[in-house]
């Protein structure tokens, strides 16, 4: 029986007229009241089941929705996944890549190197064959280009220079006068002071050493010795006049070295000064012949011996007794 049916009934039992008359069957009224309160309960049973219902529904609805929403970060996710996955590979393409071109860029550094060292060997056999050939020309001037070789580098170690620029000032310097191959021997080897055009012609070497040393790298700080090296920090030297700073640092230095050992060394047209005359005439030159840094520098050398131990050293390893060549 349905619920509307059971109310139906109900309502024909409590309208339904009595018969005053007719007698009241025993517990009537109590099957009334027991009807009653069953309609009601499986009315509020309806009633909480709709409720239970409609709850679960949206219960329902609500973890389709959290599925979804779910289900849509977890697309997201793999997605990512995918992107990291592939990101992480092209890192990894890259970080090969970066590796292999930094192993070729190890091994050019190395070849660099090697090629460096081998210009390096060559450029130093070329040196001892330009001098070589200086030497055949003038006896004297083996132990006059190793003092100023000696002097040059006491000087750049004095002046705080990085060994490896010292190195190169020391072997460019042996250059300075290599120019000389072209000048005549009868000028060379002349007991009298020069004329005025022999004087000239004596000149010329510094262009000519410039030109002899040619373009390459190697050389650049030897042309720039062979060409400045008789030129004044006053600007009145030769050959272009320059002064001060113009003048390249190595020249500067090697005009020092190369005078101070022309003066202390016997030469055709003069006796050899003492030391102590040499150092006062460099130090008279300081601030118009000669850079006055790198002259107090030389004169710190020589108060600490320097110079002496050099010279005695350059003597005892050769029989020369005659050292220095003409530096004019």
């Amino acid at each position: 029986m349905s619920d509307d049916d059971t109310k139906d009934m109900v309502e024909t039992v409590d309208v339904s007229p009595r018969d005053p008359d007719m007698p009241q069957a025993p517990g009537a009224d109590v099957f009334r009241q027991l009807l009653h309160q069953a309609v009601r309960v499986a009315d509020m049973a309806n009633s909480q089941a709709m409720r239970m219902a409609l709850d679960f529904a949206k219960v329902y609805e609500r973890e389709q929705g959290v599925r979804q929403q779910f289900e849509t970060q977890l697309k997201q996710m793999t997605l990512m996944e995918k992107q990291a996955t592939r990101y992480a590979e092209d890192l990894a393409g890259m970080l090969r890549s970066e590796r292999e071109r930094r192993q070729e860029l190890e091994r050019a550094l190395e070849h660099e190197r090697i090629a460096s060292e081998e210009l390096r060997r060559t450029g130093l056999q070329g040196i001892s064959h330009l001098v070589l050939a200086a030497t055949i020309k003038d006896r004297t001037t083996g132990t006059h280009l190793q003092r100023v070789r000696r002097y040059v580098e006491a000087i750049g170690e004095r002046l705080g220079l990085a060994a490896q620029l010292v190195e190169e000032f020391g072997y460019s310097s042996v250059m300075h006068d290599v120019g000389k191959i072209h000048t005549p021997d009868h000028i060379l080897q002349s007991e009298h002071v020069l004329s005025d055009d022999e004087f000239s012609v004596i000149k010329q070497h510094c262009i000519d050493g410039e030109k002899m040393l040619g373009t390459a790298r190697f050389f650049e700080t030897a042309r720039a010795i062979a060409r400045e090296h008789h030129e004044r920090w006053d600007g009145k030297g030769y050959p272009d006049g320059k002064k001060g700073e113009e003048i390249s640092l190595a020249a500067r230095i090697v005009s020092i070295a190369d005078v101070f050992d022309a003066l202390t060394s016997k030469r055709p047209y003069k006796e050899a000064w003492s030391a102590e005359a040499g150092l006062k005439a460099i130090e008279a030159g300081a601030g118009e012949r000669f850079d006055p840094e790198i002259v107090a520098g030389f004169v710190a050398l020589a108060k600490e011996g320097v110079l002496e131990r050099i010279s005695a050293e350059v003597a005892a390893s050769d029989d020369d007794d005659h050292p220095g060549s003409p530096a004019r």
